[in-house]
């Protein structure tokens, strides 16, 4: 994946490799030692999203090894895909 900044992902549309609107990237967590990414926090409406629950602030975490290319949206596979 190329490299890009932190800022130009804020409120990217978030969408699985089906097509299917996911909802807003609403923040990354990274591993503080070597700068990798760790985690993405997903604004969404859907409760259960690939079997992860909605905390009460609206978000579901996801690990960044579900992310499969960035382009107009942030594009993520199943975790079921990922290990294909």
């Amino acid at each position: 994946m190329q490299t890009v900044l932190a800022s130009t992902l804020s409120n990217m549309r978030v969408m699985s490799t089906d097509g299917q609107e996911l909802g807003t990237l609403h923040n990354v967590t990274f591993h503080t030692a070597g700068g990798s990414l760790n985690q993405l926090v997903i604004e969404t409406d859907v409760q259960n999203l690939f079997g992860k629950q909605q905390d009460g602030d609206g978000y579901v975490r996801l690990p960044a090894e579900l992310i499969e290319s960035l382009r107009d949206h942030l594009i993520i596979r199943p975790p079921d895909e990922s290990l294909e």
